[in-house]
Order: structure tokens, then C-alpha cells, then sequence
């Protein structure tokens, strides 16, 4: 029961929601209540379940990997929803984002706990549209081009992510997910449906170069649906790469090289041209593509071979599950200046400090233990290359904190109210910023093996309060956060921009549009000149009339005509026809 009540809830939820006028309370917690089976079955092992009427016979079950993603979607649906009710209490459009917002939670939920292809896809593409509807709810023109460039690049990721499942099904001869990445190992057409699926899914992951959507659209949402967006939904492509890798199974080099250099492309790249924007949330979005890059270079290291499934995927997650506590808490964040004043301000800048100190990886916070995982699986890995990648891993610590330290400065610059609290915001705030980061390191969500694997069976405490590990993640940040002291405090450096953007969002986006109207252009001019070329040539009728009308064609016809009604002819030409038809019909 409690499978079906993780994807019913959320819809009841969607519908009920959506008829609560504008002023009212209770929205919050309704949803609140519709992700609790979500979290029960994050947090203990419930055996899967079987629904023989449902789509083409639907399992739903739980690995490590998805139990632990489960977790984190459960929670920041739960506090988004508490959120939502506050920041959206006065939105004549409140009802309408209700019902998207619950629909698009069933769908998220039910992919994770899908166990074969049919019903994965279906709360897929269920997710998929209906966060359309997220995106679009503020009706502005920025939003509108959000939606509808989200809405293109979405139905195109939906054309090969079902051209993959389908010859992944083909290949395995199961509807089953767990059975496809052993037949795809396998399959000498393996690579080539890992591929389609590789970007079909990297269109809701934001890997490059299908990520320019993304920062359009999370900014142009509402704040807690920006959280859910990119802090859960971008893992649900993760989630589908998953799905389809062959780890440790097989040693795809070529696509292993291509997914590691396209992780670090996007983890170094967004976070340098994040830099260049000057809305918070903007520059959040960048951060989301480079932190998801980061994620991209784990799993492509399994690509390569030599590690087992059993570690990289939980160490996957485990990073998925720090990235997207961290980053929802930061996207929430940015509703809280201009509502949150007096002394309240500290606990919220204490708050935004932890999140970003979480996703640099800093120390005591769960992206110390999430990046030196990563840094462990690429120095053990026989990845060409291992040692140059392990220097940019440290780079792009660097360039992360450049980021978000950009981010808190964007922030600062918002003027505080005149009120000194706002309680109603700051509430699912604060229970996001507990239940975050620290999950990371709690023995109930760690895999026992992963844990002994990296801590050496010493204990995660002994890990954590290791002065050689606290420094190698310290002095990065410490790199990063220096040189942005620094260039706000120069003048000769300080640079940035305020009002506009130093270059435009979703910056391959404008490359593409400046394309496409070259194009329209030339196929415009093209066909304006055939068809003034055309006008100036006589066409078929005005060609037959001048032959017709000429003066020699009329005598040679009349010469013809006199010709033909001869006896000598007639007559010769009926023998000719009748014999022809006496020597076939004998």
C-alpha cells in the first residue's frame, strides 16, 4: 500500500490544492502529508510489490542508489510545499501552481520507485510536462521564453530517451531496468543506446551542451519550485543514466573519456560564466550545471571499468543527495532577504554560509565527504589522465567557491525590509538546513561498505576530523574566497557587473537563435529569387501558345492536316491496325 500511496497522495494533493482560494492556509501541509510515504520508504527497506493491472504490469522496488535519492526528493518536496504556502500565499495564479506543483511530485516520485520501463517512462514524461507548468506561472515574457525553450528541449530528450529504452528493452528481452545494464554490457549496439540515453537523460541533467534551458528556466520559476527543480528533478536524468550504465561491468573508453571531459567542461566552464551574471538565482543555475558535471565525471569513471556498481552508484547519490539539500536551501534563500529582517538576518546568513561551505565542500559538511569520494574513485581509477583530472577536481573547488561566493555577494546587495521577522518563511527554511548535509554522514543512509571502503573501517568521525583531509578541502575554498575579497575590494579589479549581465543567460541558447535567423534568412532571400526568377520565365502555357500562334508552325500543321485526309493514308493505316489485331487475337 504504501508503494501506491507514494504516487496517489501527491495527485489527491494536486487536486485538492488547486481549489484553495488565494489568502487561504493548509496547502502546505497537505503536501507535506503527500510526501511522507515518499520518506518512509527513503528511510527503511520495504520489499517491492507487484501491480499486474497498472500500465504493462508495473514493479516497484528500491535499490541503495534510489533509496537514497528517494530521501532527498521526499524532503525537499516536503519543505517546498510548507515554503510554497507563504511565498505564494497572495498568487491569484496559487491554485494553478497547487496543481502542477503536486503533479509534478508524483511523478517524481513514482520514477524512483519504478522498477521496470513502462512506468519509469511514464511518471517520466509526467514529471517532465507538468513542471511546465512551473516554469511558466509568472506569465512574464521572460518566463514564457523560459517555458517554451524548456518545453522544445524537453520533447526532443523525450524522443531519445524512448528510442533508447526501447532498444535497451529489445537488447535485455526484460521490461525490467535492473536487467538492461548487464544486457547492454553485452550488446555490440550497447554503446550506441547508451549514447541516445546518455543524451535524452542529459537534457533534465543540464550536461553540456544540452544545459542552456536550464538557466532560463529555474530563474524564471517560483523560488520553491526553483528548489525542487534543481536540487530534484535534474537528478531524475541522473537517476535514468543510471538505469542504463553498465558499471563495472564493461570498459566503454571512448564513452567514458567523453562523459569525464564533458563533466569537467561543465563543471569549470558554468561556473566561470555563472560568474558573469547578476541575478542570484541565475547564478544558482550555473552552479546546479556545474555541480551536475561533477556527477557526470563519477559516473563516467564507472564507464571505464574496475569499479563495482555497489560503490560508485550510493557514492553517486550520496553526492546527489549533499548537492540537493544544499542547492534548495540556497534557491529558498533567495525569497528570505527582502522578507527576513533585525537579527533573524544572522541566522539566515549563517544558513546561506553552510549551504555554500556544503556544496564547495568544506569542512565538517557533508560535501567534504562527497568530494573526497569523488577525488578517491578518479585516483584509483586507470583513466588516462588520472593525475591532470585530479588537478582540475581542485580547480573546480576553486571556481565553485568564486561562484557561490559571487552568489552571497548578489545577495547582500538586496535591501532588508522594514519588518524584523517573517516567520512563515523562515520555518520550512530552517528544517531544510537540519534534516541537509548531515544526513550525509549518518551510518543509517551511509551503504556499510562504501563507508568502510573510504574510511578504512576507522569510523566516519575519525574521517571527519582528520586534519589532512579538513586541509586539502579547506585551502581551495579559502583560494576562492580571497580572490573574490579581493577583487571587491580593488578597484582596478572589481569588475563585476550590476545591472545587466556582463553575458547573456543560457549563453549556447543565443549561439543557436543567432544561427537559426542566419539561416531563415538565407532560405528567405533564396526563395524570394527563384521566385522572381520564375516570374521573368515564361511558364509552360506561355511557351505552348507562342509555338502554337507562330506563322511556320501553322503552315507545317495545315500541311500535316491535308496529309491525313488522303484516302492513300487512311486507308493504309486502317490494314496496318487491322492485321496488328488479327495476328494478336488469333
Amino acid at each position: 500500500m504504501i508503494w501506491f500511496l507514494t504516487i496517489v497522495l501527491p495527485l489527491l494533493a494536486a487536486i485538492i490544492t488547486a481549489y484553495i482560494p488565494a489568502g487561504r492556509r493548509g496547502s502546505g501541509f497537505i503536501f507535506a502529508g503527500a510526501a511522507l510515504p515518499a520518506l518512509w520508504l527513503g528511510l527503511m527497506e520495504v520489499s517491492g510489490v507487484t501491480a499486474q493491472w497498472f500500465l504493462l504490469e508495473s514493479h516497484f522496488s528500491l535499490d541503495t542508489p534510489r533509496r537514497i535519492i528517494l530521501l532527498l526528493t521526499g524532503i525537499l518536496w516536503v519543505v517546498a510545499g510548507l515554503f510554497a504556502e507563504s511565498y505564494l500565499k497572495d498568487d491569484a495564479r496559487r491554485g494553478e501552481f497547487s496543481f502542477y506543483f503536486g503533479a509534478t511530485m508524483a511523478g517524481n516520485f513514482g520514477l524512483l520507485i519504478s522498477a521496470e520501463v513502462a512506468s519509469f517512462y511514464t511518471f517520466f514524461a509526467l514529471m517532465t510536462f507538468a513542471s511546465y507548468g512551473l516554469v511558466i506561472h509568472s506569465r512574464t515574457p521572460s518566463a514564457r521564453q523560459a517555458a517554451r525553450i524548456y518545453l522544445v528541449m524537453a520533447i526532443i530528450g523525450e524522443l531519445f530517451l524512448i528510442t533508447a529504452l526501447y532498444l535497451a528493452v529489445q537488447s535485455s528481452g526484460s521490461m525490467l531496468l535492473a536487467d538492461i545494464p548487464a544486457a547492454l554490457a553485452e550488446d555490440p549496439n550497447g554503446p550506441f543506446v547508451f549514447l541516445l540515453g546518455l543524451i535524452g537523460f542529459g537534457v533534465k541533467v543540464g550536461a553540456i551542451p544540452l544545459y542552456f534551458w536550464l538557466p532560463l528556466a529555474h530563474p524564471a520559476a517560483p523560488a520553491p519550485a526553483s528548489a525542487v527543480l534543481s536540487g530534484a528533478m535534474i537528478k531524475a536524468g541522473l537517476v535514468g543514466w543510471m538505469h542504463l550504465a553498465p558499471v563495472g561491468l564493461v570498459e566503454w573508453s571512448s564513452l567514458s573519456l567523453l562523459m569525464v571531459s564533458l563533466g569537467f567542461a561543465a563543471a569549470l566552464g558554468a561556473a566561470i560564466y555563472g560568474l558573469t551574471q547578476v541575478d542570484p538565482k541565475t547564478n544558482l543555475a550555473y552552479s546546479s550545471i556545474s555541480q551536475m558535471g561533477v556527477m557526470t565525471i563519477l559516473l563516467g569513471i564507472g564507464l571505464y571499468g574496475g569499479i563495482p556498481a555497489r560503490l560508485l552508484l550510493p557514492a553517486i547519490a550520496l553526492y546527489a543527495f549533499n548537492h540537493g539539500t544544499a542547492k534548495a536551501l540556497l534557491f529558498m534563500g533567495t525569497a528570505l532577504p527582502a522578507r527576513v529582517g533585525g537579527s533573524w538576518r544572522i541566522l539566515m546568513w549563517a544558513g546561506l554560509g553552510l549551504g555554500v561551505l556544503a556544496i564547495a565542500g568544506g569542512p565538517l559538511t557533508g560535501g567534504l565527504w562527497t568530494k573526497y569520494l569523488v577525488k578517491t574513485f578518479l585516483g584509483e581509477s586507470s583513466l588516462p589522465g588520472g593525475q591532470t583530472f585530479l588537478l582540475l577536481l581542485t580547480l573546480s573547488a576553486v571556481t565553485t567557491t568564486l561562484l557561490l561566493s559571487r552568489f552571497l555577494h548578489l545577495m547582500y546587495k538586496i535591501k532588508a525590509p522594514c519588518e524584523k521577522v517573517a516567520p512563515a518563511f523562515l520555518f520550512p527554511w530552517l528544517l531544510l538546513l537540519l534534516a541537509g548535509g548531515w544526513w550525509t554522514m549518518s551510518p543509517a543512509l551511509l551503504p556499510t561498505e562504501l563507508m568502510n571502503y573510504i574510511t578504512k573501517e576507522k569510523g566516519i568521525m575519525a574521517f571527519f576530523w582528520n586534519m589532512l583531509t579538513n586541509w586539502s578541502a579547506l585551502w581551495p575554498i579559502t583560494v576562492g574566497v580571497i580572490l573574490m575579497a579581493l577583487t571587491l575590494k580593488i578597484a582596478t579589479l572589481n569588475r563585476w557587473p550590476t545591472k545587466n549581465p556582463l553575458l547573456p543567460a543560457g549563453d549556447f541558447l543565443h549561439i543557436i537563435l543567432l544561427a537559426g535567423s542566419l539561416l531563415a534568412k538565407l532560405l528567405q532571400n533564396g526563395i524570394s529569387l527563384l521566385d522572381s526568377g520564375m516570374k521573368s520565365l515564361k511558364g509552360p502555357e506561355k511557351i505552348f501558345y507562342s509555338i502554337s500562334d507562330d506563322k511556320r508552325t501553322s503552315q507545317i500543321s495545315a500541311s500535316a492536316e491535308s496529309i491525313l485526309r488522303r484516302w492513300e493514308f487512311v486507308g493504309i493505316g486502317f490494314f496496318i491496325v487491322f492485321l496488328t489485331m488479327f495476328l494478336f487475337l488469333r
